[in-house]
């Protein structure tokens, strides 16, 4: 199972402590992976996220998705656990 090391909470504690919107952002990760960073915040706005930028700092804060040179990718652990059933978002 996977755990943050700061924090000691499991991924489905994580999860479920998430806003609406961060929920949103995170389920279009699991959807799409891999994703630049305009594109992204362009595409959460159309989702109804109001503040992409915001929710994509803090998801990358807990670990939920990694931030590269123009990029957003959701962490793998995040990935497997989400495959494997253990949590659902």
């Amino acid at each position: 199972m996977w755990v943050l090391d700061e924090s000691g909470k499991s991924l489905a504690e994580i999860v479920r402590s998430l806003s609406s919107e961060e929920l949103i952002a995170l389920r279009y990760f699991v959807k799409y992976k891999s994703v630049g960073e305009i594109l992204a915040s362009r595409e959460l706005r159309a989702l109804g996220v109001r503040n992409p930028s915001r929710v994509l700092a803090r998801l990358a804060s807990l670990g939920l998705v990694k931030r590269g040179v123009g990029c957003y990718t959701i962490s793998r652990e995040v990935l497997e656990e989400v495959r494997q059933g253990k949590v659902s978002i």
